[in-house]
């Protein structure tokens, strides 16, 4: 479907994009401290959870009952087979719908058309207006009126990425990952859109069973809904490692660190500020300021009979003959000349 030198090409392309984010979440995890790790925040939560919907519906749009039936792997018969034996097998399994009444105009078309059907899928082949499955430019505009419906799933996936990288709902740890989901969604989009102009039908005209048949329609669904399905498990594990701090941690900007040490100012102002009413209604109530003068006046005579006993006489002695003053001044002076250096 896609060959080797296109990977290459997406690789050399994209490499230096997310080879610096492998290296920082690397090192980010070998060098990353237990007490760092966070709980994960509510908005993430959410974003999350939308995410795991999103891939468990694409996860589920790959079964084989929601894709249209494919009348050759239904009745196990080569491209080559008439129209009317498909039909008497199809019979078989099931009645005939108007659908099927279509599907057999276009089958009689010849084996390009049959080609076209593989290719493109029964609802393209049958309901096209615009060209008949035999005219010499019907796969250009067959690919052009499938546009619509095969990149409705991914517009569809490209505004859920969006909303999961919004700082309005995830945060600012998932939006630093919007640049890149959305260039992975829309890869997903281009790769399918590829991957269909560029198949080759004549493939399937060599095939002499139908176990050598190739779908690229059904095939393509499948891929589709396992990349989407992928991507949003890779994103949301991005993201739940950068919100818990586990891995891609990016440092705070000097405007958040500001805001930060601003805030912790004005928790500390609004504490001085309570202490204050609190000292002022002390002191100017006469029974209270009576309870504290009494307290200190009782906390010095405790302290002061702690101090005189020979136990604690005896320690404070030890512990200042353990004092090296001359290192505590060596060391007093190196500060000071790291803070203030010399003229």
């Amino acid at each position: 479907m896609v060959s080797w030198s296109t990977v290459r090409s997406l690789l050399v392309f994209f490499g230096p994009l997310l080879l610096p984010r492998i290296l920082t979440w690397i090192r980010s995890v070998r060098n990353r401290p237990k007490s760092q790790i966070k709980p994960l925040p509510l908005q993430t939560k959410y974003a999350l959870a939308v995410l795991f919907t999103s891939a468990l519906i694409a996860f589920i749009s790959t079964f084989p009952i929601f894709a249209p039936a494919n009348i050759f792997l239904q009745t196990q018969s080569r491209l080559q087979t008439s129209t009317g034996v498909l039909m008497a097998r199809l019979a078989a399994l099931q009645p005939l719908s108007s659908t099927d009444e279509r599907l057999r105009v276009v089958l009689d078309s010849g084996l390009d058309a049959r080609l076209l059907y593989l290719q493109f899928g029964p609802r393209v082949v049958t309901e096209c207006p615009f060209v008949q499955p035999g005219d010499p430019d019907a796969a250009r505009i067959f690919l052009f009126y499938a546009l619509p419906s095969l990149l409705a799933p991914h517009v569809v996936h490209l505004f859920v990425l969006g909303a999961v990288t919004s700082p309005l709902l995830s945060g600012r740890e998932a939006a630093s990952w919007r640049t890149l989901a959305t260039i992975a969604g829309l890869l997903l989009a281009a790769a399918e859109v590829y991957s269909l102009a560029t198949h080759d039908s004549r493939l399937n005209a060599r095939s002499t069973r139908w176990t050598d048949l190739a779908f690229p329609f059904w095939t393509l669904r499948v891929w589709r809904g396992m990349g989407i399905a992928g991507l949003d498990a890779v994103l949301g594990w991005v993201i739940f490692l950068q919100s818990t701090n586990r891995a891609f941690v990016a440092p705070r900007t000097p405007s958040e660190r500001v805001a930060e040490s601003v805030r912790a100012l004005e928790a500390l102002l609004g504490k001085t500020r309570g202490l204050g009413v609190v000292r002022n209604g002390t002191v100017r109530d006469r029974v209270v300021r009576g309870v504290v003068e009494r307290y200190w006046v009782k906390e010095g005579e405790v302290m002061a009979s702690v101090c005189e006993e020979p136990e604690v006489v005896a320690a404070q002695k030890s512990a200042l003959a353990r004092l090296d003053t001359v290192s505590i001044t060596r060391d007093a002076q190196t500060f000071v000349d790291g803070v203030i250096p010399a003229q």
